[in-house]
């Protein structure tokens, strides 16, 4: 099956300055960020002023960061710096364990060429009311390739300090060494009948050895390309001769969760696609999206959206560098504040991860809770999520509700790691999908 794989974006916010009582004028700021002397491994930024982040296979704006080691097929990075001018900037790879923690391996055993270089294909801005420096990288490239598979970071930082992190993004090298059979389909446990989609595979590894696959063998499941709730270390449930069977009742199970809202605005002289509201205000662009509600006990209705992800671009095509910035104004209406937790805006456009410039406010006075989030021209998927106190656990399914016949994709990561092996190798990867 090709793989045509969501990928994981981010999107970093502005937050705008109030007015005071001397001043009409409104202004926008860079919200202040907490840099780390130590980057994480996972999609990140560190750096107000960038936003925008793109990372797919090439050509395919829709897909997952992976590559097939044996295909000549790059991915495209693109990134957008708001402050406008030039920086240096530049980037190094890291090969990580499937448990995306660093790898013993060094930069020499898994790079051909460089190990680091700069960024020097970008492009400014133009007819925007928004200055941007938009930048694109693509990997591998003439001076970097990569010889192994398995779990890589993609480091972004400015200047010829490696410390000064801009971004980090993910991205899986795989070399299809198996074939994998897979089915979603409805839950055979009662309590999870309306509510969750099971997903059961078997792996064929006639031409793998697999001498101890319950040690060896390393599988994660992604649903729709997310990190944040993906099912981790899943053993086989049956072991015969050359094939692994993956059949649980109950550890490969996922909310089904609802199709994703979305809204559009590639067009800002012109309300369309659930846009009620387009102005310009002290020359900032401002969008309000169609007023929302709680749909958890709502119907199921088909639509078909793109999973949570996002794609930038005005109308007469996706160019990028024309697409200007705007504040986009969200508003859920909901009677009462919810108590265990707080509420955010989520989609792949913030990392699928609650962060305080997606956060939502309550409005006594409209009974509702709004945002006001700084984005890119384009067409985006978003829902309602409330990030719980009592944890590290997001509740997606109070405001929007689940049901089994949601259309989601599922993503099958296989890694094997042979005895006496310094790495976790990607051996096989899997897409499938709930409606087909």
């Amino acid at each position: 099956m090709p793989i045509a794989l969501l990928c994981c974006t981010s999107c970093t916010a502005l937050k705008e300055a109030s007015n005071s009582d001397d001043t009409t004028e409104q202004e926008t700021v860079f919200e202040d960020y907490y840099s780390p002397n130590e980057f994480e491994y996972k999609d990140k930024v560190y750096q107000a002023n960038i936003n925008t982040i793109l990372f797919h296979p090439r050509n395919t704006p829709l897909g997952y960061p992976i590559l097939n080691i044996n295909e000549n097929i790059q991915l495209e990075l693109t990134f957008d710096d708001l402050g406008g001018d030039y920086k240096n900037y530049s980037y190094t790879i890291y090969h990580c364990n499937s448990d995306w923690t660093l790898s013993d391996l060094s930069s020499f055993d898994y790079v051909d060429g460089f190990t680091e270089d700069s960024i020097d294909d970008y492009r400014f801005s133009f007819n925007t009311l928004q200055s941007y420096t938009q930048y694109r990288l693509y990997i591998p490239n003439n001076r970097m390739q990569l010889t192994k598979t398995g779990n890589y970071l993609l480091v972004v930082y400015e200047g010829s300090d490696p410390e000064n992190v801009v971004l980090s993004r993910r991205f899986m090298v795989f070399d299809n060494n198996i074939n994998v059979t897979s089915n979603v389909m409805r839950p055979n446990i009662t309590r999870y009948l309306r509510t969750h989609q099971r997903l059961s595979f078997t792996i064929h590894h006639g031409g793998t050895s697999i001498l101890n696959p319950m040690l060896d063998l390393k599988v994660m499941v992604l649903q729709n390309g997310r990190w944040d709730n993906a099912i981790m270390n899943l053993k086989p449930q049956f072991i015969r001769r050359n094939e692994l069977v993956y059949d649980y009742s109950d550890q490969s199970l996922f909310k089904a969760g609802k199709e994703f809202r979305f809204f559009g605005f590639r067009d800002l002289d012109f309300a369309t696609e659930r846009v009620s509201k387009i102005w310009v205000e002290d020359s900032v662009n401002h969008v309000q999206v169609h007023i929302d509600e709680k749909r958890h006990t709502e119907r199921y209705s088909f639509w078909k959206d793109m999973n949570g992800q996002f794609l930038i671009g005005r109308f007469g095509g996706f160019t990028r560098v024309d697409a200007d910035y705007a504040w986009v104004h969200f508003k859920l209406k909901k009677e009462e504040t919810i108590s265990n937790g707080n509420v955010y805006v989520f989609g792949a456009f913030c990392n699928w991860t609650p962060q305080e410039q997606f956060q939502m406010q309550y409005n006594y006075e409209e009974k509702a809770y709004e945002a006001n989030i700084y984005l890119k021209q384009g067409v985006y998927n978003y829902q309602y999520v409330v990030w719980e106190d009592n944890g590290q656990k997001i509740n997606d399914t109070e405001l929007e509700g689940s049901y089994w016949e949601t259309e989601n994709n599922y993503l099958i990561l296989i890694y094997h790691r042979p005895f006496n092996a310094r790495y976790d190798q990607l051996i096989g990867v899997e897409l499938v999908n709930s409606r087909r």
